[in-house]
């Protein structure tokens, strides 16, 4: 064997026994970090909703009004939007057929019973004396929060309103935040529209 034919076999050895100790090497896999799919809104553009009821607001050209029936004493208007998975539950409740001390216990006590996937929870009070609109807004704060925000309304005379909004995800509030603060941003705007009608 010649020194070239030497050399060519010795290199033909090396590479051989490399890929070998290079297959009994253990793979190493990286976990790819989670990903999540992108959200996005748009601008808000709102029209007045002004049906039977005894109140008007307005709301997101985003959301279809979905009224549903009444059941027992209360009255359902539902708010959905598409592509957000979302929708914005509305119910009103004569104050005739219930007690209003009692319509905010029960409010309460479902904003605390969500509380248990909650880290905290933001407490403001609504009062505007001129339009006779009183209230209370819970805003709850966590990444498995299922409802991150709801309000009530009452003229303490004749009816009591009160909205939440869900999200038809899994709670994962981190990357579902534009959404939320995009229907925040829509809540506060019914409540800053919201008016009694004279005549109901």
């Amino acid at each position: 064997m010649n020194f070239q034919s030497q050399t060519l076999f010795h290199l033909f050895v090396i590479a051989f026994f490399a890929c070998i100790f290079n297959s009994c090497q253990e793979e190493v896999y990286t976990p790819k970090p989670r990903a999540y799919f992108r959200l996005t809104v748009s601008d808000t553009t709102y029209t007045v909703y002004e049906g039977n009821e005894p109140f008007s607001f307005e709301y997101s050209l985003a959301a279809l009004p979905d009224k549903i029936h009444p059941a027992n004493s209360s009255h359902w208007l539902n708010f959905v939007y598409p592509k957000q998975n979302a929708v914005i539950f509305t119910d009103y409740i004569s104050l005739d057929t219930a007690k209003l001390t009692d319509l905010i216990s029960d409010t309460r006590s479902i904003v605390l019973k969500q509380m248990v996937k909650a880290d905290d929870m933001i407490q403001s009070e609504i009062i505007d004396t001129a339009e006779h609109i009183f209230g209370q807004i819970y805003e709850t704060i966590g990444n498995n929060a299922a409802c991150p925000f709801q309000f009530w309304l009452t003229d303490e005379k004749n009816y009591f309103f009160r909205a939440s909004f869900y999200l038809n995800n899994v709670p994962q509030n981190d990357s579902l935040a534009p959404i939320i603060t995009h229907l925040k941003k829509d809540m506060l705007h019914i409540i800053k529209t919201f008016q009694w009608k004279k005549n109901k």
